[in-house]
């Protein structure tokens, strides 16, 4: 996590739903060998009960096969108890082989190194190629600053109004998602590292664009993005991967508070 608004270290809105705390065990096979990193132990990765900023890694982990416990924390559970035992008061978490890892990007990363997807690596191994990787993260850090200060908006209308402005036409956050518009619509590949084929860096793009898009975020809506083909052509392609498009069929592994943002993350929608 970064600590910019709710998708980093801020709980979520509160839900009457959110008091249980499922444990999730992912029955996703084996851990993934061939040479890399295999983990010994149970993995646990710890987060609030909503998309954000874990849910790259949810789908990382489930790419590659690797069985994790997906510990879905309440905020009020969040502030009394798991918050001080984060070691930057911060989440997601993920703990493996009795480490705890925290920082979002530098989890995505890891993981990304232990995963194989298609034969390939979900981080590139390649410096340069793992450069370009990292500086789509890093852009979608300042898409996320641009909506914290939203966040401190009381008044509901203006809120929104705020959020609005900065994906219309103008906005400074249509400059980003214009950027990322361009990146897929030069890929000879389709993927956003064009050489490097899948990476997290296209979970990131899907996950992030989705969850901003979801409803979560009172404001902006499942149509945000329509005017982009190429991002919804890339959308599309990834929901549609046969282990995300099962895991997103699974309710109980994906949304298990049944909250109602998770729908855009399905093929169609």
């Amino acid at each position: 996590g970064t600590g910019t608004g709710s998708f980093g270290s801020s709980p979520p809105k509160a839900s009457p739903r959110q008091t249980a705390r499922p444990q999730l065990r992912g029955t996703m096979g084996n851990a993934c060998g061939e040479g890399i990193f295999k983990p010994k132990g149970d993995i646990r990765l710890q987060y609030f009960p909503i998309s954000g900023r874990a849910e790259p890694i949810r789908l990382a982990l489930t790419l590659g096969k690797l069985e994790f416990f997906d510990q879905r924390i309440s905020g009020t559970e969040w502030e009394e108890t798991w918050k001080k035992l984060t070691p930057y008061g911060q989440m997601p978490v993920l703990i493996i082989e009795h480490k705890k890892i925290a920082q979002t990007k530098a989890i995505l990363r890891f993981v990304g190194k232990i995963v194989k997807h298609d034969g390939k690596p979900l981080y590139p191994k390649d410096p340069l190629l793992a450069a370009k990787v990292d500086e789509i993260l890093d852009a979608f850090d300042d898409l996320w600053i641009l909506l914290a200060p939203t966040y401190r908006i009381a008044d509901r209308e203006q809120k929104e109004q705020a959020r609005k402005e900065l994906f219309a036409e103008g906005g400074q956050a249509t400059v980003f998602v214009k950027l990322f518009e361009k990146i897929l619509a030069e890929s000879t590949t389709g993927f956003v590292v064009a050489e490097a084929g899948f990476t997290i860096a296209d979970l990131v793009y899907f996950c992030f664009l989705n969850s901003i898009r979801s409803g979560f975020i009172d404001g902006l809506t499942p149509e945000l993005f329509d005017a982009y083909p190429h991002i919804r052509k890339h959308k599309e392609m990834v929901a549609k991967i046969p282990a995300i498009k099962e895991y997103y069929e699974c309710t109980e592994k994906c949304n298990p508070m049944k909250l109602p943002y998770y729908e855009v993350f399905q093929p169609g929608k």
